[in-house]
């Protein structure tokens, strides 16, 4: 039987510069902490990615948060997946936890 996985996608722009987006999240933002078993941040050329796993239940999320360059400043995007039979008691709760992370990291840039 084939195992349920659902996945889950966020974009933001922001003007800030990219710079002070990827001192911010090694520094470590608060909100991060919705991100359970976050790993350290990588560099691939401009780019800064993030990623986490987190077991709960027989389910699996995993997460990879990407800042990059944009001509008006950085583009961050967000890419999540919940994998097993435990997600379907967990949906609503792992997905509240990263819902609008994106929003919150630009709101704790400053």
């Amino acid at each position: 039987m084939k195992t349920p996985v659902f996945r889950f996608q966020e974009e933001v722009l922001t003007d800030a510069p990219l710079e002070l987006v990827r001192e911010r999240l090694q520094a470590g933002l608060p909100c991060l902490r919705a991100c359970p078993g976050l790993h350290p941040a990588e560099r691939a050329g401009e780019a800064l990615i993030l990623r986490w796993q987190h077991h709960a239940l027989g389910a699996v999320e995993e997460g990879t948060l990407r800042a990059e360059p944009h001509e008006r400043g950085a583009h961050l995007s967000l890419d999540g997946r919940l994998r097993g039979w435990g997600a379907f008691l967990l949906l609503g709760w792992m997905r509240w936890r990263t819902d609008r992370l994106l929003d919150r990291i630009v709101k704790e840039l400053p």
